[in-house]
C-alpha cells in the first residue's frame, strides 16, 4: 500500500523524465519549489548514481553541484550525534558540510560547541564569518543551549528572553562610543543628516535598541526618547562621524539606558 502511494506521487515528476538540466518546478499541492532532472555526472563515491534515476533537489545549489562535479566545502566543530552498536551520545567534533544552510543549522543546534578553527576560516566569505559570529553571540545571549537530546522540548522554541528583545534592533558600536556612553559621558548616538528627516519624539517601547561592541558582544538595553538636529562640531569630540564637516548637520538622538550586560 505504501509503495503503491509512493509511485503514485511521484507520477507528478513524469514530464521531467527528458530533462537532464535541473527544472523549477512548484508543487501547488505542497506548496514548494523544487529542482528536478533525471540522472546526474557520475559520482566515484556515490555508483547509485549512475543510472537516470529522477533527481529532485530542495536547492538549485545542490542540483547544479552534480550537474558541474563542484561543491562548497565548510569544516567547524559542533556538537552531533554519535552512534555505537551500544549507546547513542552527544560529542563535540570535527565535520564539515558543503551547504553554508546545514553551517546554520549545526550552529543553531548547537550554538555553545560550534566554532571554526583560525586555520579554516579561509573556506569561508568575510560576510559569512560575520553572519555566524554575530548568530551565534545572540543565541547565546538568550540562553539557547546544545541540543544533547533526540527528543526536543518544546520550550527550546519558546525563549523568554527572545520574546523580551525581539522588536529591538541590534547595533555595533565602536570602543570609543561605547565607552563614552558606558563612562555617562553621553546619552545619544549621532549619524548623518539625510533630506527627509524629521524630528522624533518616540513612545515608550517605540524605539528599543540591543547595543553591542564591534565583536557583538551585547553591552546594553537602550530606549530612545527624540531626535533632533545638531551641527557636528557640537557633537564630534563624543561621537565621531567619518567624511563629514564641522558645519554639517546631523541626527542626535537621545536615549535611557534601560540594562547594562
Amino acid at each position: 500500500m505504501q509503495k503503491r502511494k509512493f509511485n503514485e506521487f511521484m507520477k507528478r515528476y513524469d514530464k521531467f523524465k527528458n530533462n537532464n538540466l535541473p527544472t523549477p518546478f512548484w508543487d501547488d499541492e505542497r506548496q514548494t519549489l523544487e529542482y528536478v532532472n533525471i540522472g546526474n555526472r557520475k559520482n566515484i563515491y556515490n555508483f547509485d548514481n549512475l543510472d537516470n534515476k529522477m533527481k529532485i533537489y530542495n536547492n538549485l545549489t545542490s542540483a547544479l553541484e552534480d550537474v558541474a562535479d563542484i561543491s562548497f566545502y565548510y569544516p567547524f566543530y559542533a556538537k552531533h550525534q554519535e552512534l555505537t552498536k551500544n549507546e547513542s551520545k552527544f560529542v563535540v567534533g570535527y565535520t564539515h558540510t558543503h551547504s553554508f544552510e546545514n553551517v546554520v543549522e549545526f550552529l543553531y543546534q548547537s550554538p555553545e560547541s560550534f566554532y571554526i578553527s583560525s586555520e579554516d576560516k579561509e573556506f569561508y566569505s568575510k560576510q559569512e564569518l560575520r553572519y555566524l559570529k554575530k548568530l551565534q553571540k545572540y543565541l547565546l545571549f538568550i540562553g539557547l543551549k546544545d541540543i544533547e537530546s533526540n527528543k526536543v522540548p518544546v520550550s527550546r522554541y519558546r525563549n523568554k528572553l527572545h520574546e523580551k528583545y525581539k522588536n529591538a534592533y541590534i547595533i555595533s558600536l565602536n570602543d570609543e562610543i561605547l565607552n563614552n556612553i558606558l563612562n555617562a559621558k553621553m546619552n545619544f548616538i549621532a549619524n548623518k543628516w539625510y533630506s527627509d528627516y524629521k524630528e522624533n519624539k518616540y513612545k515608550k517601547k517605540e524605539y528599543q535598541c540591543l547595543i553591542t561592541d564591534k565583536d557583538y558582544n551585547f553591552k546594553l538595553f537602550i530606549e530612545f526618547n527624540y531626535d533632533e538636529l545638531k551641527l557636528y562640531k557640537d557633537i564630534k569630540d563624543l561621537n565621531h562621524i567619518d567624511n563629514i564637516n564641522d558645519f554639517d548637520k546631523v541626527i542626535v538622538r537621545y536615549f535611557n539606558i534601560i540594562e547594562r550586560f
